[in-house]
């Protein structure tokens, strides 16, 4: 079967866990998604089935938000609730407008340290596989951007929604945003609530797909800085020929009506080629 299923992940599943979920529900080999989501957070997971795994590298992965919960005063080897405590120490008085105002002077591109427990390779091995045998490695610094930073209190739960690129670390982030203050921080609960235009509303649980599984336009999901280029030429498209446009766009996706058709790049000769069919 091909589609695009925008899929609300459960608690307590990793997302390879909810790939293979997908894959017996639909009876499709070939099934991706665009993004990981922590084993213990919930919310937006595009799956990706059959000949649209292809578009996974013209996918939407910038502008990812996040609705996060934090404690103060703990600090673990995760960052988060889930990992080893390896240090706690008494909060002080935290005024919502001083974390705030710090979580505003954060506002940009920023540099993060991966937590170990992550997917980051490390000489051909992931940082959690080292974590598991109690061992550290290496870890370099890795560019993000935080877009929006808001921090609020609700019955004396500390939250903070986050809109952010893609590969941040939340609970880096509410790390470095306790640090900021002098206090430890560690994240409680995460949930990814949208990528780009496409929202968490719009998901669907495992046990909906199974019953009744609303799929995707596959052009929804392509990337913003991606031209979506109505086609003219189809037949030369579908054959993976060359074509000329007068457009100065390093790449772009040919598309018909609401059918993706392949991924175009501009090469030194002035004329696109074809750099991946996607039917």
């Amino acid at each position: 079967m091909d589609g695009i299923l925008l899929l609300n992940k459960p608690a307590g599943m990793t997302s390879f866990a909810a790939v293979s979920r997908c894959r017996r529900i639909f009876h499709e080999k070939k099934t991706g998604h665009t993004g990981t989501l922590d084993p213990e957070a919930t919310g937006l997971l595009i799956i990706l089935l059959g000949k649209y795994t292809k578009l996974l590298p013209y996918a939407v992965s910038d502008h990812k938000r996040y609705s996060a919960e934090m404690v103060f005063g703990v600090r673990t080897d995760t960052d988060d609730i889930w990992g080893s405590v390896t240090d706690r120490k008494e909060p002080g008085m935290i005024r919502q407008e001083d974390l705030q105002k710090a979580a505003d002077a954060m506002i940009g591109r920023r540099e993060q340290i991966p937590p170990m427990v992550s997917a980051v390779r490390v000489n051909g091995k992931k940082l959690y596989e080292y974590a598991r045998k109690g061992q550290q490695a290496e870890r370099k610094p890795r560019p993000a951007e935080f877009y929006s930073l808001k921090v609020s209190k609700e019955n004396d739960v500390w939250h903070l929604d986050a809109e952010v690129s893609g590969g941040t670390y939340i609970r880096t982030l509410i790390r470095d945003l306790g640090d900021m203050i002098g206090e430890y921080a560690v994240m409680s609960a995460l949930k990814r609530t949208g990528i780009e235009h496409l929202s968490l509303a719009d998901a669907c649980t495992l046990e909906e797909a199974e019953k009744n599984p609303v799929f995707l336009e596959p052009r929804r999901i392509l990337r913003p800085d991606i031209p979506a280029v109505e086609c003219e030429c189809v037949d030369d498209v579908l054959h993976g020929r060359s074509v000329l446009l007068d457009r100065n766009d390093p790449l772009i996706v040919f598309v018909q009506s609401e059918q993706v058709l392949a991924a175009y790049e501009k090469r030194q000769d002035g004329r696109y080629h074809c750099a991946r069919g996607l039917l």
